[in-house]
């Protein structure tokens, strides 16, 4: 190997003036350098005395994770009481037109360090650890190695050099691995690196993980001695099925030198195919696109574990190891949410502990103060309705109490006369007062509970309602909103239960009155099984309060069933009446309250945990007699109560028939 100014003479092509540059000012400097020594021995001295770190890379500074591993040391380094030296050097011959080899370099260092004497070396790589191991001790003496590498076993000898191994694992194989779990239907795996020896060994370890499963046949192509426009155009026309692992370019073909996260960037952003890549900093590049990510090493972490163990090693001393001593830290997967979605990886295929970076919030997650807020002002509204219906319980009980004081009115009439008009009067207005709050309350409840479940359905169209459970909690808030607008309603049909209903005949066709109530409780979720084969084409009655009547019947049917239980409903013409029937499968009714199903408010002993006011069957009830018709029940075979309406198919006026006030007891 010839010196290195003899190679600069001769690239000159001008001549002594080069070559004097080149040959004489370094003469000259190392003179100048001789006569300081001479005059400032006993600092020179002191100097080789305190030593230091030397830190030998097989990279440049323009890699990011050698910047943030050297960062690392030196914080590591300030916070000690005494200053240590670090030393920096740096193995990239792309740097260099004629791209010396070791022989070279360790001439340079040898003259560069014969004053300096570090006392422990750090060496990052498979290219600076074999370097040390080879020409280290001509070099440094004995000073021992601290080594970073993820593998130290397939450097042979080399691996053995070193006093203490900083290792992160097999992160490469990692990285293979979760690229062919997220990506199962592939078949071809293209690595693009630079053209430099570090690139190689790295995609040889690669090509090593495709080898340990034979089961996964994976055509490999390297893409290494392009340029960075070539790399574009070869990514962006890759076929379906391919996947890519960067490992990194700091140089192309003609010799420009780039920084690898940006070219990650610029690559991730025209790829057809996921990118992984091997390195943190290279972990959301570009904007929009990037790579999806992988088992990143920390550069910060590897630096600080490394100085830690150097500066170990320079308070213990020299000292024999029989085998090399194990700094271990982990490389963990690190993956881009926003690629996991571009690429349609299901997060379920990620490794355990994988960290997820750039996540967007759900829709309930950007709201949840939003849907918290709706939730307890529909807390306050079924409070609110909660006291109106204690209200109209203990009016019930006042009613009946009213009721029986008026069957001993006839023997004191004479003397209560007038307090009998007064309490008249009093229940009459209060009755007047509470309508009016209950058309007022019902109007000012139910317009927020229709804005509440008219925005439920729209998130139920614009969320993805599959993830994270937001289709439940919507579907909760809906059944919610449902509920307490059912017993508002209820309420107030049983508030007019006691007053007037208005019997508006017309002719219609039963079945079509029939199918819509269906049509109701089957959106509320009812399995309805309907024979309505047998309904006359016409009927004379009030379509309204037979579908009022006919949808309490299956919907107290829905309420006491199981979940999921088909209820029978039967349809159809006997004589001159007009038969519903309606069959459910749940508890029956005991034998001691078959006479007492009908009665106002009355819930049977079945009814706990069902929600209701135990007013439906009165309505019912009353729906009949105003038809001239009845309403009766019966045990069902097999389990269950059978509830039958029949009502004349033509019906006939009779007096005080069409308007009256029923008193229900």
């Amino acid at each position: 190997m010839k010196p290195f100014f003899l190679s600069v003479c001769r690239r000159g092509g001008r001549g002594w003036p080069v070559c004097l540059r080149a040959t004489v000012l370094p003469v000259l400097l190392g003179a100048l350098a001789f006569l300081m020594t001479l005059g400032g021995g006993l600092s020179r001295a002191a100097h080789a005395e305190a030593g230091g770190v030397l830190f030998i890379s097989s990279f440049s500074l323009t890699v990011s994770w050698t910047e943030a591993m050297l960062d690392a040391a030196r914080e590591e380094l300030a916070v000690r009481g005494d200053p240590v030296n670090l030393y920096v050097e740096m193995l990239d011959r792309v740097r260099f037109p004629d791209r010396p080899d070791d022989k070279a370099w360790a001439e340079f260092l040898r003259v560069k360090y014969r004053d300096a004497h570090p006392r422990v070396i750090i060496a990052d790589g498979a290219p600076a650890i074999r370097f040390v191991a080879e020409h280290g001790r001509s070099l440094f003496g004995d000073a021992p190695v601290v080594g970073i590498f993820p593998n130290f076993d397939i450097l042979g000898a080399a691996g053995t050099a070193v006093a203490v191994r900083v290792t992160t694992g097999p992160h490469i194989d990692q990285t293979v691995e979760m690229a062919l779990a997220q990506n199962p239907a592939a078949t071809r795996l293209v690595i693009v690196s630079d053209d430099t020896a570090p690139s190689h060994h790295l995609a040889r370890i690669a090509r090593t993980a495709l080898a340990r499963n034979p089961a996964r046949p994976m055509a490999v192509e390297h893409l290494h001695d392009l340029t960075v426009e070539e790399l574009e155009r070869r990514l962006a026309a890759l076929p379906p099925g391919s996947i890519v692992l960067y490992t990194h370019v700091t140089v192309d073909r003609t010799g420009r030198h780039y920084r690898p996260d940006a070219v990650a960037a610029r690559l991730a952003q025209v790829s057809s195919a996921p990118v992984y890549v091997l390195f943190d900093s290279d972990i959301g590049t570009g904007v929009g696109t990037g790579v999806v990510g992988g088992y990143v090493n920390d550069s910060g972490i590897a630096g600080r574990v490394a100085t830690q163990a150097a500066l170990r090693l320079l308070a213990d001393g020299p000292s024999e190891r029989a085998e090399p001593a194990e700094e271990h830290y982990s490389s963990q997967p690190v993956v881009d949410w926003r690629q996991l979605r571009r690429w349609g990886i299901d997060e379920r295929a990620l490794p355990p502990g994988t960290e997820v970076r750039f996540r967007q919030p759900s829709i309930l997650e950007a709201h949840f103060a939003e849907a918290m807020i709706g939730l307890v002002f529909i807390g306050v509204l079924a409070l609110l309705l909660g006291l109106v219906f204690v209200l109209f319980v203990q009016r019930g009980r006042h009613a009946h109490a009213l009721s029986e004081a008026n069957s001993r009115l006839e023997e004191r009439v004479a003397l209560r006369t007038r307090d009998i008009e007064r309490a008249l009067a009093g229940e009459q207005m209060a009755r007047q007062r509470l309508r009016t709050f209950l058309d007022m309350a019902t109007h000012e409840f139910k317009t927020p509970l229709a804005v509440i479940d008219s925005s439920v359905q729209m998130l139920e169209r614009l969320v993805p309602t599959e993830r994270d459970g937001v289709g439940s909690r919507l579907a909760l808030i809906r059944r919610s909103v449902r509920r307490v607008i059912d017993l508002i309603e209820t309420c107030l049909a049983g508030d007019r239960v006691d007053e007037e209903l208005p019997v508006k005949i017309a002719s219609f066709a039963p079945a079509s009155m029939v199918q819509r109530v269906i049509d109701r409780q089957r959106s509320l979720g009812s399995a309805i099984v309907a024979d309505i084969a047998g309904l006359p084409e016409t009927c004379t009655a009030d379509p309204d309060l037979l579908g009022i009547a006919l949808d309490v019947l299956l919907d107290n049917a829905r309420r006491y069933g199981p979940d999921d239980a088909a209820i029978d409903l039967t349809a159809g013409q006997e004589g001159a009446a007009l038969v519903l029937s309606v069959a459910d499968r749940g508890p029956g009714i005991p034998a001691e309250e078959v006479g007492r199903v009908f009665e106002k408010y009355y819930r049977g002993t079945h009814s706990a945990g069902v929600p209701g006011t135990g007013i439906g069957l009165t309505l019912v009830r009353t729906i009949a007699d105003l038809h001239g018709g009845t309403v009766t029940h019966h045990p069902r075979d097999g389990g269950g109560a059978v509830f039958v309406l029949s009502v004349p198919v033509e019906w006939e006026r009779r007096a005080g028939s069409v308007e009256r006030r029923l008193t229900i007891q």
